[in-house]
């Protein structure tokens, strides 16, 4: 195996899919849900009687459908990343693509929902810019944490299941017995 060409491509298009698709659940599970600060088009429809929050509901649910998909989609990247030899399992790569994922979640929704489109905000009421702004930098910071950690991965090539004492065939037949 020594000289073998080494990709990291598949981690880490499979840590930032999972990255992104587990971001999103994180943003509706706790700010949607939990603190119920917002709904996907509260800035635009209140949801301040039953058909306005049933509205809102079903909007949550469509945010809720493509996370889950991302994540399926991820899930399966990662799946296929594990069956090439060629992918060196790294911990810095993938919990940098990870969090990589999320950050660029964060800002991508950040700016088009709360900004572009103002379809809602972090936490609407006084101080909206500043949870808004606060929600960017969180993602901005998380992007480049994330970036770090995928290209401090760079120098992990070790291949799977490298270091790892196994025990041989003969040996667990007879361990058995």
């Amino acid at each position: 195996m020594a000289g073998t060409v080494r990709h990291h491509g598949a981690i880490i298009s499979a840590g930032v899919l999972l990255g992104t698709g587990l971001g999103g659940f994180v943003d509706g599970i706790l700010l949607h849900q939990l603190l119920q600060w917002h709904n996907m088009l509260s800035s635009r429809l209140p949801p301040t009687d039953l058909v306005s929050a049933k509205i809102n509901m079903f909007w949550d649910g469509l945010f809720h459908a493509f996370t889950w998909w991302v994540t399926v989609i991820g899930l399966a990247l990662l799946w296929r990343a594990g069956k090439r030899p060629e992918v060196p399992w790294s911990t810095r790569t993938f919990v940098g693509s990870l969090v990589l994922g999320w950050g660029a979640f964060n800002v991508v929704e950040g700016l088009i929902d709360h900004q572009l489109l103002g379809i809602h905000h972090v936490h609407p009421g006084a101080g909206q810019l500043a949870w808004d702004l606060g929600f960017l930098l969180f993602g901005a910071l998380q992007v480049v944490g994330g970036w770090a950690l995928v290209r401090s991965g760079r120098k992990d090539t070790r291949p799977r299941g490298a270091g790892v004492p196994t025990v041989p065939r003969d040996r667990m037949a007879t361990r058995r017995v």
